[in-house]
């Protein structure tokens, strides 16, 4: 799969994971606008002081952190969706076995959103280095987060095995495949701070709170073309340690 073939499956493919399983899409939506709120008490979106003064608000920090837990749990049946080519039924069905490799792939990145979030450092270098590290350690173990929701358990030694030679492309693509729609989120969310009045405000937050459930189910799609792009997906059986 080229750069551009990928591109348009991730947008082409996450969308139409939206239209099939819209009650699971939305989870990620009222996580964002439950964030949203948040803000508001806030003050966030008061102009740009309002927000720098609420960028560290707990109550804020809180539901970001239930919102990147929500962007995880979509990736079960996102990634069971784009397996199958799209069976809405397969997508949403709960199996014993993938939801227990799961429930091990959640638990990790629950960790990391949690570090990322509450356990850093202020300071810019650590955030940056933090950042990069999660930049280099996400492409590496992609096929065992796609693996799971399958029932296929591919450790992360053997995922970074696979995956290292490919490491350059896939950052590449981890990064620019979702720049257009993580463009629009921040385009929306300054909008915000700067719109007048507060019904203006909350029609940009309520349309943001939609973009990000679309980048939820794209940044699963993403997983899915950097997993797949070189070994086919019947590969994650073959390789598989069961």
């Amino acid at each position: 799969m080229t750069f551009l073939q990928g591109f348009k499956f991730v947008h082409r493919e996450s969308w139409a994971f939206l239209l099939a399983c819209p009650l699971i899409a939305l989870i990620p939506v009222i996580a964002e606008l439950a964030q949203h709120i948040a803000e508001m008490q806030a003050g966030m979106y008061n102009g740009l002081e309002g927000a720098q003064a609420a960028e560290s608000d707990p109550q804020r920090m809180a539901f970001g952190f239930v919102k990147t837990l929500a962007i995880s749990l979509i990736g079960y049946s996102a990634i069971r969706f784009f397996a199958s080519n799209g069976d809405a039924a397969y997508a949403r069905r709960l199996e014993s076995r993938p939801l227990k490799l799961f429930a091990i792939v959640f638990a990790l990145q629950a960790l990391l959103s949690y570090i990322s979030l509450f356990a850093l450092p202020a300071s810019a270098g650590f955030m940056i280095g933090f950042f990069l590290f999660f930049l280099v350690l996400s492409p590496l173990l992609v096929r065992f987060v796609v693996a799971a929701p399958l029932g296929v358990l591919i450790t992360p030694q053997a995922s970074a095995a696979q995956m290292w030679r490919q490491l350059p492309w896939a950052v590449a693509f981890g990064l620019l495949a979702p720049l257009p729609l993580m463009a629009l989120h921040y385009a929306l969310s300054i909008g915000a701070m700067l719109a007048a009045g507060d019904a203006l405000k909350w029609v940009m937050l309520v349309v943001d709170a939609l973009v990000v459930g679309w980048l939820a189910a794209v940044l699963s799609a993403v997983s899915w073309v950097i997993a797949t792009r070189k070994d086919p997906p019947d590969e994650l059986a073959r390789t598989a340690l069961t």
